[in-house]
């Protein structure tokens, strides 16, 4: 499937010009109907501009889809990057897009480089986050963990802290990242390298729609190599010398089938998370 985005993560990247509007005319806020979860037909895989890729019940493959703007976009005053995300249950009408379920969850953020606010949600309908942080290589940064956890619990998100990389600690290091353990979350040691820790990883993520997120260059895309078994999923790439950060190699988030009715999904890496908070009345069946 072509991917037609430039750069990394898109939403850190574009400057989002607003659009003009008219002073004396109030905004108009479409209120389309939410669909039934028994009214959907597919679940959407990726998304690219005016397009998203559905993997629809009937069939296993992917279907390039066009959307109406008109029945998504029903989220009154935030307003979203894309009218949808990877995740969110839709019903599909030969290759268009007609309408969409209530999202029961959602990770969302805001985008950082938003000249008006934003909403970039990352993954919909999840019941487990998976905050993939490196113990080297880039270097541990607890910040980011916290902020995700915290936006997982909100919504009560189960989720798993992974310390990857772990064949790259020094012997008798400190491993702050264990405190996490006493915040609601499962925390799991892993090398993709050496194998050490995907055996748990594989038992707490099979079966869950899953998302895996954190900073560029901590593992997420190898890891899923590694649960799928299948080496020729994504890109991956070595540590910046110059900056000791990661190199941005996966474009936009995808969501994978995996054993067990699993449905994983790679993210981006992102360079900052700031939580939205979506539990609000625009989100609730009119």
């Amino acid at each position: 499937m072509p991917n037609t985005r430039r750069g990394d993560d898109w939403s850190d990247d574009v400057q989002h010009e607003p659009r003009p509007t008219s002073s004396a005319r109030k905004p108009h806020v479409v209120r389309a109907r939410r669909l039934s979860p028994e009214e959907c037909n597919g679940t959407v895989a990726e998304i690219f501009p005016n397009r998203s890729a559905v993997r629809l019940d009937s069939r296993p493959d992917v279907l390039l889809c066009n959307y109406r703007m008109a029945t998504l976009a029903v989220r009154g005053g935030s307003r979203e990057r894309s009218p949808t995300c990877v995740g969110d249950r839709v019903r599909v009408e030969g290759d268009v897009i007609v309408g969409a379920c209530r999202r029961r969850t959602a990770l969302a953020r805001r985008s950082p480089n938003a000249r008006n606010p934003l909403t970039h949600v990352m993954a919909a309908n999840l019941n487990m986050l998976v905050i993939v942080a490196s113990v080297r290589e880039p270097e541990y940064t607890p910040g980011l963990v916290s902020r995700m956890l915290e936006a997982a619990d909100s919504q009560d998100i189960a989720v798993v802290v992974c310390a990857n990389k772990i064949d790259l600690l020094e012997e008798g290091a400190a491993r702050p990242w264990r405190e996490f353990a006493e915040a609601r979350a499962a925390v799991v040691e892993c090398s993709v390298k050496s194998g050490a820790g995907m055996a748990e990883l594989e038992d707490l993520v099979r079966g869950r729609a899953a998302a895996f997120c954190g900073n560029s260059g901590v593992g997420k895309t190898s890891l899923l190599r590694r649960l799928l078994g299948d080496d020729s999923y994504g890109r991956v790439a070595e540590i910046s010398a110059a900056s000791g950060k990661g190199r941005h190699t996966t474009t936009g988030a995808v969501l994978l089938p995996g054993p067990a009715n699993s449905t994983w999904i790679d993210t981006p890496g992102v360079m900052d998370f700031e939580a939205v908070d979506l539990k609000s009345a625009e989100y609730e069946e009119p």
